[in-house]
Parts: C-alpha cells; sequence; structure tokens
C-alpha cells in the first residue's frame, strides 16, 4: 500500500512568515504547534512518575542495587520536574505560554507550587535542601575521622528521591494538567483544519504551496508511519491529536565496531 502524503505545516507557517502573508493561518499553526509540544513534555512526564511508582513499588521484579535504584528513581523524578515545568512553568524560549496556575483547581495549586519549588531550588539550581514530606531529598556533610589517617575528611550525602507521597502528588497534578493540554491540543487543531479548509473552498495560492512541502525528515516519517498504526478513521480533526514518538539510531561509521549509537 502506498503511503498518502504527509505536509509539513510547519514548513508552511516559517514560508508565511518570510512572505509576511496570512498571519491567522500562521498564529493558528504557531498555537496548535506549541501546545502540542507542551502536552508531549506533560505525556513523558507522566510516563516518568508511573515507571518511579513501578520499580518503588516492592512488585517489579528488576532486579537493582541499592546505587542503581538511587539513580534511576532520581533521574525520573528529575525528569518528571523538568519536563512539567517546561511545559507549563518555565519562561519559554520559543515556546509560547499556554497554562496558567488558574487552569487548576485550589487542591492541586499547592502540588503546582511544590513542584516549582523543587525545581528551583533541588533540581535546576543547587538549594538548601528544604523539607519536602518532612526531610528534604538531598543532605550532605563534609565530615572528620580522625580514626583515619590516610583519609581523613570525607563527603557524605544521602538522597532520598523515592518519596511515595510526592511521587503521588506530582502523578495526580500531571494527569490534570495532561487532561488539560490534551483538549486545548484538540482545540487547536482544529482551528488550524478549519483555516485550512476555509483556504482550499476559496483555492487560495496558499494551498498549492503547502503542496510542495511534503514531509521530508526521515524522523519525523517514520514517526508518522509508527502513529498511523491501528489507527481509527475519522473525519473530526479532534482525532489527529495523537503524538507518535519513535527512537532513530544513527548508524555507526564505517570504523566504528561498536555498533549503531
Amino acid at each position: 500500500m502506498t503511503p498518502l502524503t504527509v505536509y509539513d505545516l510547519t514548513a508552511l507557517g516559517a514560508w508565511l512568515v518570510d512572505q509576511n502573508s496570512h498571519p491567522d493561518l500562521v498564529g493558528a499553526v504557531r498555537r496548535a504547534m506549541d501546545v502540542s509540544s507542551a502536552h508531549r513534555d506533560l505525556d513523558e512526564a507522566l510516563l516518568a512518575l508511573r515507571l518511579l511508582r513501578r520499580l518503588t513499588s516492592g512488585s517489579d521484579e528488576t532486579a537493582l542495587d541499592d546505587a542503581d535504584l538511587t539513580t534511576i528513581v532520581g533521574s525520573l523524578m528529575t525528569n518528571a520536574v523538568i519536563l512539567y515545568a517546561r511545559a507549563t512553568d518555565t519562561q519559554p524560549i520559543d515556546r509560547r505560554p499556554w497554562f496558567g496556575i488558574s487552569k487548576l483547581p485550589q487542591s492541586l495549586r499547592a502540588a503546582h507550587r511544590e513542584l516549582m519549588r523543587l525545581r528551583n531550588k533541588e533540581v535546576a539550581h543547587f538549594g538548601k535542601g528544604e523539607p519536602v514530606d518532612g526531610a528534604p531529598l538531598l543532605v550532605e556533610a563534609l565530615v572528620l575521622r580522625p580514626f583515619d589517617k590516610e583519609h581523613p575528611i570525607g563527603h557524605l550525602s544521602s538522597r532520598a528521591h523515592n518519596r511515595a507521597a510526592l511521587a503521588k502528588r506530582a502523578e495526580g497534578l500531571v494527569e490534570r494538567v495532561l487532561a488539560l493540554a490534551t483538549q486545548a491540543v484538540s482545540d487547536r487543531h482544529t482551528e488550524v483544519c478549519r483555516a485550512l479548509t476555509e483556504l482550499a473552498k476559496n483555492h487560495d495560492p496558499v494551498m498549492a504551496r503547502l503542496r510542495g512541502l511534503p514531509l521530508a525528515d526521515p524522523r519525523l516519517l517514520a514517526a508518522e508511519a509508527h502513529s498511523q498504526e491501528g489507527a481509527t478513521r475519522s473525519t473530526s480533526a479532534r482525532n489527529y491529536s495523537r503524538v507518535a514518538v519513535v527512537e532513530i539510531h544513527d548508524e555507526a561509521a564505517p570504523d566504528d565496531e561498536s555498533g549503531p549509537v
């Protein structure tokens, strides 16, 4: 079966900016792109939190020693905090904000502020290690061992990222914000679809330009093929908000015997 051509609306938007043309369509594409990107961050944050819960539930059979578990759990929690903050609170460099804390019910605003405090004091910057659920995530000290003549000075640290209550609060918060983002993605995608439908009805030349911009990036083409696996037919733009992500490994150079990176 010959795959259907997919067209690059992001490239069209960039071209229209250069042409100083169709600002309404440019705005619609940009809004759809930005909220879709934030949605992906939130989706990955939730996946990280759910994996963290599985690894620390006691029912997972993965053989991990304490050092491995500390590294993995800490990395998952850090990744979830960074991605959530990037999607909701961090001042974007090249992505317009879509979220405000006023979108949350009062019951979840404290959890949002807690994650932002963790981002600021524990993740993005080195902080004092303020208590979370009664104790800090990180405590450390420089110590003197007068009995050890060869190594009298030592550094001790205890990392306690495995906080079930904290992870549960974070998971509930991310689930709620992800639902908001899903609705926003659906609305923005529908906005773009309506704009393009109107241009097509009017035989606007911009549609001919779009047909000259087929998706070309092999990574995105692979993601597109993955997104169509098991897809159901629909006439609603609202159902086109599914996000597909595939991991593409570059081929190793001929003189590299280590295999694909």
